[in-house]
C-alpha cells in the first residue's frame, strides 16, 4: 500500500469518526459568531477537516462570515467580513480571503477582495474585510460574499463559504 493510499484510508476513517460524532451538519455545540451591528452573521459555516481532505492534520474548523451590509463607519459603502473558528486540532492562524460580489447578468462579478492572516475567533481584530463605495444609493443590486480560509502551514482544500444574497440600494458600476 503506497503513502497516498494510506492517507486516503486514514482520512476516510477520520471522516467516518468525525461524522459519527458531529453528524452530517457539523458540530451542534459550536458557538455562533457575535453579531456586528446590523449585519447578520451566517451561523452555519462551511465545515472543513484538513486531515480528511489532504492528510494534513490541521484539525476541524468552520469558515464563517456576515452578510454584505452597509458600513457603520463609511457612509454609502457596503462591507463583508470573513473569519474562521477552530473546533479542534493544532491550527493557530489562517489566511482569510473575502470577495465582495455583485450579481451581473447571469453570473457574479467581484467588486473588491480583502485578505488578512488572523487567529481563530472573529471580531474586528480577527477577520478579513472587503468594502465597496456605492456609486449611488438609488440602484438596487444583489450582493454576496465568498470566503476562503487557508490554514497556515497545512494543505488547503477547495471549500469556500458563500453568504446569503442581500439586495441593497447601492450602485456597483
Amino acid at each position: 500500500m503506497n503513502v497516498r493510499s494510506v492517507r486516503i484510508a486514514v482520512g476516510a476513517a477520520v471522516a467516518a469518526v468525525t461524522l459519527s460524532i458531529a453528524g452530517p451538519t457539523g458540530f451542534a455545540g459550536a458557538a455562533a459568531p457575535a453579531k456586528s451591528g446590523n449585519s447578520t452573521p451566517q451561523t452555519s459555516g462551511t465545515y472543513s477537516h484538513e486531515g480528511t481532505r489532504a492528510g494534513g492534520g490541521a484539525g476541524a474548523f468552520l469558515t464563517q462570515g456576515d452578510n454584505v451590509h452597509f458600513s457603520h463607519t463609511v457612509k454609502g459603502a457596503v462591507n463583508a467580513h470573513g473569519w474562521w473558528k477552530r473546533l479542534d486540532g493544532p491550527a493557530k492562524k489562517a489566511k482569510v480571503t473575502v470577495e465582495l460580489q455583485v450579481k451581473d447578468g447571469s453570473g457574479w462579478r467581484t467588486l473588491n477582495t480583502g485578505e488578512k492572516t488572523v487567529y481563530s475567533g472573529g471580531g474586528s481584530a480577527n477577520r478579513a474585510s472587503a468594502a465597496w463605495k456605492c456609486t449611488n444609493l438609488i440602484l438596487k443590486n444583489s450582493f454576496r460574499s465568498v470566503i476562503d480560509v487557508d490554514i497556515i502551514g497545512y494543505p488547503d482544500d477547495a471549500n469556500k463559504k458563500t453568504t446569503d444574497v442581500q439586495t441593497l440600494y447601492c450602485g456597483a458600476r
